[in-house]
């Protein structure tokens, strides 16, 4: 059974496009600055290649490296581009990092209990 949200949701999609030539014809909304349209009018649609969707493995030097670098005071931006790593990801990679950092300063002080639940 199709629930009468889900035919409301797909009726809107289906007009989006008429929705938005309308409202920009109206004045309501624009597009930015320097948008290039196609021969039919369609905005053209400008991709980032550092927004690209990548995989990477992140590695224990990987997310320590990224720690020390913001630990410097260094832009997220910046570990991003140092590290390599999609923009999106360097805030969860950085407290990999960290998470890693304190873990290695715990075995330095109390060697024998790493590993060990603490009770």
């Amino acid at each position: 059974m199709i629930q009468q949200y889900d035919i409301d949701r797909a009726k809107l999609l289906a007009e989006a496009k008429a929705l938005v030539a309308k409202a920009i014809k109206t004045g309501l909304m624009s597009y930015p600055l320097g948008t290039k349209f196609d021969i039919t009018g369609s905005p053209i649609a400008i991709i980032d290649p550092d927004d690209s969707i990548t995989s990477c493995k992140h590695t224990p030097e990987l997310c320590l490296k990224a720690y020390q670098l913001r630990d410097l005071g260094m832009a997220l931006e910046d570990v991003a581009r140092q590290c390599q790593v999609p923009k999106g990801s360097v805030v969860y990679i950085i407290s990999k990092g960290h998470e890693l950092h304190l873990q290695a300063q715990r075995q330095a002080h109390h060697p024998s209990t790493i590993g060990q639940e603490v009770s």
